[in-house]
């Protein structure tokens, strides 16, 4: 495959706070390359997953169900590029199944909402003392309870232009366009202010402060210099008929992650 295609690993200096890792979620059908996104690993217990979006692992709408490709194909593995242990810039390419021999998925969806729900959770035969992969699970490393507001600035960590050596993400700045605590009780996902392309699908969306936080109408001292809360999954931009329409994109926050792993059920399409 082509290097300029590969979404790589990403994890930060050790001198500094760890707080992801990036894989790829480049979708392919026996070697035909359906699309490429970004991923990322989530650990629950012992197991760890890689976490993306349903509409790259299906190549189907998540609103309509359906084909976003002509030839109206749906890939069967996932291609993705991990960092190593064995050397910081080294990556290693791994295939991923995401459909067993009788052609049913792998990956779990949401239990009760579905493909409404656009986020996966793909279980991954690797642990963490594997003695190659160095995984870094983004809810280790990004743990903080911040206090999101709207307009609280976001940043959507992917590949808009593919993987540019050495390899790290781009960080694409946002903001928050919904007000968070509806999103439960509406749409279940925010909206941020952002322009983003289709390689950022299936990105972590992170905030990130320095030295004090807001609480309420209060600005308290963070006791380290830099705090790091995963916000969600990234799923692109609204629909519009315009590209040119308001920016606005989709993220769905973590408790769509927990839910579809305590559910632990596998998608039906």
């Amino acid at each position: 495959m082509d290097p300029r295609r590969r979404k790589v690993g990403s994890h930060d200096r050790a001198d500094r706070p760890v707080f992801t890792h990036h894989s790829a979620a480049l979708a392919d059908f026996d070697g035909a390359l359906f699309s490429d996104a970004t991923g990322f690993i989530w650990e629950q217990g012992r197991q760890n997953y890689l976490i993306t979006n349903w509409h790259v692992v299906t190549g189907r709408n998540a609103l309509d169900g359906k084909s976003l490709h002509s030839h109206g194909g749906r890939p069967n593995v996932v291609r993705a590029l991990f960092n190593t242990r064995v050397q910081q810039f080294l990556k290693q390419d791994h295939v991923i199944r995401i459909r067993d021999d009788d052609d049913r998925p792998l990956w779990l969806t949401h239990p009760s909402r579905g493909r409404a729900v656009d986020v996966v959770a793909i279980p991954l035969p690797y642990a963490d003392d594997n003695p190659i992969l160095d995984l870094h699970p983004v809810n280790r490393y990004a743990a903080e309870e911040l206090t999101a507001h709207i307009a609280s600035e976001v940043f959507v960590l992917g590949y808009p232009f593919g993987p540019e050596p050495p390899g790290y993400p781009v960080w694409k700045r946002g903001g928050m366009a919904s007000e968070p605590d509806l999103a439960a009780i509406g749409t279940g996902y925010y909206l941020i202010d952002t322009a983003s392309r289709p390689g950022m699908s299936g990105s972590p969306v992170i905030r990130r402060i320095w030295n004090q936080r807001v609480d309420g109408d209060k600005v308290i001292p963070s006791p380290t210099p830099l705090r790091t809360e995963f916000v969600g999954v990234y799923s692109g931009r609204r629909y519009t008929k315009n590209d040119s329409d308001a920016q606005l994109g989709l993220v769905w926050p973590r408790r769509c992650i927990e839910e579809i792993i305590i559910g632990n059920k596998r998608d039906e399409d």
